[in-house]
């Protein structure tokens, strides 16, 4: 796959070279953050703590995987009929979380999220970012809300849940967070809300507020909830919450220590979306390594950082109506070509 790498001199100019990187190294290490010559996209990611990328994936392709979407869902016979408004209640679809977040059910291997991960222009904005094209994939979920009308506006899943994707003991740079955008995004159709910045003051926030940390100490692993006063804190140093919107087929990125979460719509429309996050094979340990694979064997789902591998069930809650359904189903076995199976970490670089 041939990418471009992004080399750093010593007088910190940005050197764009062919692609033959064996040592990851990340652009974002910039000295004085100096990122003369390369995408501004990757300008606003430095400056910002997240960008948009328009049209990384051609918008009919990106409404055919939303289709593929409704397909899932409408296969789990719950009652859920995409062209029936009356059908979009919570009973009438799988289990999920925050209105419409699914990473139960092997979702992250089911063919079609296979072949929108492995997207040739998708995984190319990584191996920007990271100087090397030998890159690992997350086997995360997808988002999928079908608005409930019914629901009043002040039901808990339209409330805030900013949170890190990163654990407060690991503050510098780990990880670039992604979001492939399949539908129409606009204000008011749930998504991205992040604090913009919020990222340069990542070491500040968790010193300023050690005494909320309580007495197990801030998390060791790769998420920490922050609360109001927390982010009122980083507006006071100039940091804005931003709403995402977003085009089917645009590419949003982020820095994991952003505080952010996802937002339940609150129109009428759909929200479609898969998550997705790289990181170079040389980042991740051969106990992961192997870890990964009794994972796939499995067909479970893991969080968003390739390299800190946090498993999510297969199966749903035993009380849910699809429990048994989920149950019976045989193992998803998507058809990987070699360039996924190096990305899903079945076979080596």
């Amino acid at each position: 796959m041939a990418t471009q790498t992004i080399t750093v001199t010593e007088q910190s100019k940005v050197v764009i070279e062919p692609a033959k990187v064996t040592t990851p190294r990340l652009w974002m290490k910039l000295e004085n953050g100096d990122t003369d010559g390369v995408p501004e996209w990757m300008r606003k990611l430095h400056d910002n703590g997240w960008t948009i990328i328009s049209e990384t994936i051609p918008k009919e392709k990106a409404l055919a995987y939303a289709d593929k979407g409704h397909e899932w869902l409408e296969s789990w016979n719950l009652g859920y009929k995409r062209d029936d408004p009356s059908s979009r209640k919570e009973t009438k679809v799988p289990w999920h979380i925050r209105g419409g977040l699914y990473a139960r059910y092997g979702v992250a291997h089911e063919q079609f999220v296979w072949d929108l991960r492995t997207e040739e222009s998708l995984v190319d904005k990584f191996a920007q970012i990271w100087g090397t094209d030998e890159l690992l994939v997350s086997y995360d979920g997808v988002n999928l809300s079908v608005p409930d009308q019914a629901r009043e506006k002040s039901d808990s899943v339209f409330a805030p849940w900013s949170h890190v994707d990163q654990s407060p003991l690991r503050t510098n740079l780990q990880c670039i967070q992604g979001i492939m955008n399949l539908l129409l995004n606009g204000p008011e159709d749930g998504g991205l809300m992040v604090l913009e910045n919020s990222n340069k003051f990542y070491a500040e926030l968790w010193e300023h507020f050690g005494h909320k940390k309580g007495p197990n100490g801030w998390n060791k692993w790769e998420q920490q909830f922050v609360d109001k006063e927390m982010c009122d804190w980083l507006e006071t140093k100039g940091c804005k919450w931003v709403k995402v919107c977003a085009q089917p087929g645009d590419l949003i990125l982020w820095d994991s220590r952003c505080i952010h979460y996802g937002a339940t719509p609150s129109s009428t429309n759909d929200r479609f979306a898969a998550y997705v996050c790289f990181k170079p094979a040389a980042f991740v340990s051969e106990e992961t390594k192997q870890k990964r694979l009794e994972v796939f064997e499995k067909k479970q789902g893991t969080a968003h950082d390739p390299a800190i591998l946090r498993v999510t069930p297969r199966l749903p809650p035993e009380d849910h109506p699809s429990y048994a359904d989920a149950v019976s189903r045989p193992l998803q076995q998507p058809v990987l070509s070699k360039r996924a199976k190096q990305l899903a970490g079945l076979v080596p670089y």
